[in-house]
């Protein structure tokens, strides 16, 4: 699959997909090719002076707002106008059809954005999807920042349901180039902890046809 900017072969995708319907989430170390993971994260450092980005917002609709207590980052769709852009999206749909044959997800459309946290940058907990939405199913987060270290902060933190109340998280992941993240956009709550440097990364979803 590495034509396709993937560097995961079917055996590993089979393992994501059962970490996911076990856990609620999965994770893989160099997943995405790394001339794609380079390439990518100059699209997104771009949004730093790009007028077309926006600072991220919290909701969806007339629901969206933009809370700086909540989300602090930039942020551009990705909509397949650059050969990177669009080899990340054939990817992205490689995994979709791996995830419903194993799991009959019944996954449709996908959206991402790029997705760039300055210093200060974070993301407090949170869910993608309300209960029974369905508006989105599976997320899926790409980091493409290199030479990540502990001491930079920017961690996703996972729980393991709504129901998870615990101050320590289930997983900590560190956002290292390359590292590919699923997660059930329902169930698990998660944030990005506060970055100490520029922190670069794709988030993107998958919806299911609703009648």
């Amino acid at each position: 699959m590495s034509g396709l900017g993937l560097s995961l072969d079917a055996a590993r995708i089979e393992a994501m997909a059962g970490d996911l319907a076990t856990s609620g989430y999965a994770v893989a170390a160099l997943a995405l090719d790394p001339h794609l993971t380079a390439a990518l994260r100059l699209e997104a450092e771009a949004l730093a002076s790009d007028p077309l980005a926006i600072d991220a917002g919290v909701g969806r609709g007339t629901d969206h707002s933009r809370v700086q207590k909540i989300r602090q980052s930039r942020i551009k769709w990705l909509d397949g106008s650059t050969s990177d852009q669009s080899k990340f999206l054939a990817a992205a749909e490689e995994i979709r059809i791996a995830l419903n044959r194993r799991l009959l997800l019944g996954l449709f459309e996908f959206e991402a954005q790029l997705a760039l946290y300055e210093p200060g940058g974070f993301y407090a907990r949170h869910v993608d999807s309300f209960t029974g939405a369905r508006n989105r199913m599976v997320s899926m987060i790409t980091y493409l920042t290199p030479d990540w270290q502990a001491t930079d902060g920017g961690e996703l933190a996972i729980w393991r349901d709504r129901n998870d109340t615990a101050d320590a998280p289930a997983a900590i992941i560190q956002p290292a180039a390359g590292t590919l993240v699923l997660m059930l956009s329902e169930d698990i709550p998660h944030e990005v902890r506060v970055a100490h440097r520029r922190r670069a990364s794709i988030a993107g979803w998958w919806r299911v046809r609703v009648a």
